[in-house]
């Protein structure tokens, strides 16, 4: 079943089309990329109209040569003008249309307003549900994501230099990814050193590094525009043991966690199994989900794995599966992967060595 068609199945007939509206940065929505799957370009202020059969595009000039060869019907607009007469046009033989709540711009809103006057029906759930699961173009492009992810994993050991800053080591991954063949970062590196590993969402800053420190470092990049997502934590120098057992309890319960993880196995039942693990060492020091759905996003689409999620899992969904337990004052470590899930499964895409790692 093709990415229109799965759409339209989740909807059960309740719209004749779903209009995506992707705006400047800051207000774009990756559905439009997710349905029009152009090669490049940044597509501002352009929408997608998709029916069952057929995507059509209306976009500047400026991004008509990034469309040559898809599979989709392209208009394209000189000005404001213009672009509301083409829609008008369009959308005239629809009934009810769908669109995105979750990120559609009142202005977008208002100029939809004008140009149909048929039901506006909320669809960003089923277009959650729809990204959820991958078709096996994106899968491929995640999983070399992921190969050049797990690469540059395996080099931060040797990137690793007594008094460098966290901020230094966050740029020697990003340019790392870039040299391995990845399109740019999936999201702002995290990089911490020592205390700071204890912030799960921490910015690298200024901390320089010593010996005795953690070192957890959280990054992905994009290739062709889907993305990966890593994170592996070192000591620098000798571990002592309060790090051995925190190290090893969260690598046991990411473990826990994978073993359950197989088309129809519940999201918060797969993170219950590696709280278990962490809470009966370090209770109550793992303060986040356990993972979440990969895609043209970090966070994309479904699932989430977290407490009380009764959403089952299906094959070809793409998940993190990311425990972490985190001590203020002290330290933290996560480790964390990218799995497709499979009938009976999983199939882990990052390979990165996860044994710990003293430097």
């Amino acid at each position: 079943m093709n990415r229109n068609a799965r759409l339209f199945s989740l909807m059960q007939g309740k719209v004749d089309a779903v209009l995506v509206a992707n705006g400047s940065e800051g207000v774009s929505d990756y559905n439009f990329r997710y349905f029009v799957n152009p090669f490049s370009g940044i597509f501002e202020h352009s929408f997608a109209v998709v029916t069952q059969k057929r995507t059509y595009v209306f976009t500047s000039i400026l991004e008509r040569s990034a469309l040559e060869g898809l599979p989709v019907t392209v208009y394209t607009y000189r000005d404001a003008k213009q672009l509301e007469k083409l829609l008008s046009s369009k959308l005239r033989g629809y009934k009810s249309i769908g669109i995105n709540r979750a990120t559609l711009p009142v202005s977008y809103y208002n100029l939809i307003r004008k140009c149909f006057k048929g039901k506006l029906k909320d669809c960003s759930q089923a277009l959650m549900e729809c990204r959820g699961v991958k078709d096996d173009e994106e899968i491929r492009r995640i999983a070399e994501a992921c190969r050049i992810a797990s690469r540059v994993a395996d080099m931060v050991p040797s990137m690793l230099r007594e008094e460098m800053t966290e901020k230094e080591l966050a740029t020697l991954i990003t340019k790392a990814m870039y040299d391995e063949g990845g399109e740019g970062n999936s999201f702002s590196p995290i990089v911490s050193f020592g205390k700071t590993s204890a912030i799960p969402h921490y910015f690298p800053g200024k901390v320089k590094l010593r010996k005795g420190h953690f070192v957890l470092t959280d990054f992905g990049c994009r290739y062709s525009n889907y993305c990966s997502d890593i994170t592996r934590t070192f000591i620098f120098g000798r571990a002592v043991e309060r790090q051995k057992e925190l190290y090893e309890t969260v690598l046991t319960a990411q473990t826990e966690a994978i073993k359950q993880i197989r088309a129809g196995a519940v999201a918060g039942e797969v993170d219950a199994a590696a709280r278990r693990v962490i809470d009966a060492r370090f209770k109550g020091r793992f303060i986040h989900s356990l993972g979440h759905g990969l895609g043209l996003q970090v966070h994309d689409g479904l699932p989430v794995l977290a407490r009380g999620v009764d959403k089952k899992l299906e094959k070809n969904m793409v998940v993190t599966v990311e425990p972490g337990a985190y001590i203020p004052g002290f330290g933290g470590v996560r480790i964390e992967d990218d799995v497709v899930v499979t009938g009976n499964g999983v199939k882990v895409l990052t390979n990165a060595k996860k044994e710990l790692i003293e430097v």
